[in-house]
């Protein structure tokens, strides 16, 4: 992306609000297509649009429901319909992709002898990319660690009804997986043959507004009479109180439902082990620092810790037990 087009698109995202009234809130942008502005939109659920002027091409779309969705529509802005590509988004969670999309499509159209046309092909190679990246799914590791958080999750909503997937934060990368109310928890899947944990960051073992945190390890193994991550995703949306949310947060973290009938793998949780952190608990904290925080020019600071260096401050626990206690 371009800083002249990063600049357009934060500067249009940051005055469009959902509308109230009309079906569409618009902002025009400086790449014309036939005499006409493209425009980003954002409707009434808050999905956001990237409106491209057909002009007269003839032009049709592949309307079938997507990740970026495609239909041609006439829309009016303060003057006569124009019938425009309409491109839209409806997962917060992609919406940075989103803007990749919108940058690309606008570059490659900006000079094109049929704009539209040009638009919908950019749109279809997008489709197909993300398409192949669903199919190719996450890695092992990566379905060990969501694995675990979903058992957590199905946990602490069989320990309280109500508890809100909100509290499930994790795939937003903040600090703590879950805020729950009587404590925070971060969860770690461990694979059959870890011997350490990886740590992101000064603030995922660190506690604040003086709740307790709570570092859960589960030890998640292959099993062919386990259970799939998909097994976990039914009992939890027949669960939840919103299965929107829980679709997003699934979003955020990179599985989707479309990959189900390729993704067979099971798992079962061998081993629960809770380290209530305290201050002699192997970590770094702000505090372990003299000025209190990173030397500039250092980001990203990620370290690990062995299992062994944690097994003194650990308790078995059962995540049922860790769950009530959460939610007390």
């Amino acid at each position: 992306m371009t800083d002249i087009e990063s600049t357009m698109l934060e500067r249009a995202w940051a005055v469009l609000m959902r509308p109230r009234a009309k079906e569409l809130a618009a902002f025009p942008l400086e790449v014309i297509c036939h005499g006409e502005p493209c425009y980003v939109a954002v409707d009434r659920a808050g999905a956001r649009h990237l409106l491209v002027p057909v002009g007269d091409e003839a032009v049709s779309v592949d309307a079938k429901p997507a990740v970026l969705g495609l239909v041609i529509r006439k829309l009016g802005f303060g003057g006569p319909a124009t019938t425009y590509v309409d491109v839209s988004c409806v997962e917060f969670d992609l919406f940075p992709e989103f803007d990749e999309v919108v940058t690309d499509v606008l570059e490659t159209v900006a000079d094109a002898p049929r704009p539209a046309a040009t638009a919908v092909d950019a749109i279809a190679r997008w489709r197909r990319l993300f398409r192949s990246s669903l199919l190719r799914g996450l890695p092992h590791h990566a379905k060990v660690g969501l694995f675990a958080e979903l058992a957590v999750l199905t946990s602490l909503v069989g320990a309280d009804a109500g508890f809100s997937v909100d509290a499930w934060r994790g795939p937003l990368n903040e600090p703590h997986d879950f805020e729950a109310i009587g404590r925070c928890l971060e969860v770690k899947g461990m694979s059959a043959t870890s011997d350490r944990i990886l740590v992101h960051g000064l603030e995922q073992l660190n506690t604040h507004n003086g709740r307790p945190l709570d570092l859960v390890l589960l030890r998640v193994v292959d099993d062919p009479n386990g259970r799939t991550i998909q097994d976990l995703v039914e009992q939890l949306l027949d669960a939840v109180a919103s299965p929107t949310d829980l679709r997003a947060r699934l979003s955020a973290a990179g599985w989707s439902e479309q990959l189900v009938r390729s993704d067979l793998e099971t798992f079962t949780i061998e081993e629960v082990l809770r380290v209530t952190i305290g201050p002699d608990s192997p970590r770094v904290v702000p505090s372990s620092l003299i000025t209190g925080k990173l030397p500039d020019g250092v980001k990203g600071l990620s370290y690990q810790i062995d299992l062994a260096a944690l097994l003194p401050f650990s308790t078995g626990a059962s995540l049922t037990e860790i769950a009530e206690e959460a939610v007390r």
